[in-house]
């Protein structure tokens, strides 16, 4: 299956899409620039990831972005230059979101290995409670291109820190970068393939496996170390 030939389901009109976003009374308001432009930008990329989680990236125009923001094309550019531009920084967003969760996670009490799971179980709740936009950042990420490739594998650069954390945690010393990344990526890849399936509400079962996958290779890695 290649990255960018991944089949879409067709466009759902099923109440997947979110609420309406606010938008700003009409006519004079005397709100801030600052309030104005920030609102605009929020109801932006809200309308961006329902519009792909509908239509895909490649079926997501300006246009419809734009209709379902309730702004103009003219506010659109004034905001971003692209659509790429604009599905990067949502990206951003919703990545930095779930990172910020994660880290929380591991300031809850439970020792090492319990952080962990901690950590673990609250990537695969929240995964599994948005589905339209797991679909939108986990798989149509695939068909923008490099620049959000690169974010992607920045982004895993973080959550393998965290596994790095929790090596440490573990057993008083971190794991080697290549196994904390391999670990990243395996972890990645079972969620993906959930989301990629239409199974999210199955992710939250994979937290024993997981877990225990992660506390082996912790173990492994340590015994490797020289001496």
């Amino acid at each position: 299956m290649s990255e960018r030939g991944r089949a879409r389901p067709a466009a759902r009109g099923d109440g997947l899409e979110p609420r309406s976003d606010p938008q700003l009374p009409s006519g004079r308001h005397g709100l801030p620039r600052e309030e104005v432009l920030s609102n605009q930008r929020e109801r932006i990329l809200r309308a961006l990831a329902a519009t792909i989680a509908r239509y895909g990236y490649d079926g997501s125009s300006v246009e419809r972005i734009v209709k379902r923001a309730g702004v103009s094309r003219r506010t659109f550019y004034e905001q971003f230059a692209d659509r790429e531009q604009a599905y990067l920084e949502a990206y951003d967003e919703a990545a930095g979101c779930l990172l910020e969760r994660l880290r929380a996670a591991w300031e809850e009490p439970g020792g090492g290995a319990g952080q962990l799971r901690q950590c673990l179980r609250s990537m695969l709740e929240t995964v599994a409670a948005e589905p339209r936009l797991a679909r939108t950042f986990m798989i149509d990420v695939l068909a923008v291109g490099p620049p959000a490739l690169e974010r992607r594998e920045r982004h895993m650069r973080s959550f393998a820190a965290l596994l790095e954390r929790g090596a440490r945690a573990h057993d008083g010393s971190p794991a080697p970068p290549l196994a904390a990344d391999g670990l990243a990526a395996a972890i990645y890849e079972a969620v993906l393939t959930r989301v990629s399936r239409g199974q999210t509400e199955e992710l939250p079962g994979l937290l024993e496996d997981l877990h225990s996958f992660c506390l082996m290779i912790f173990h492994y890695s340590a015994v490797a170390e020289p001496s």
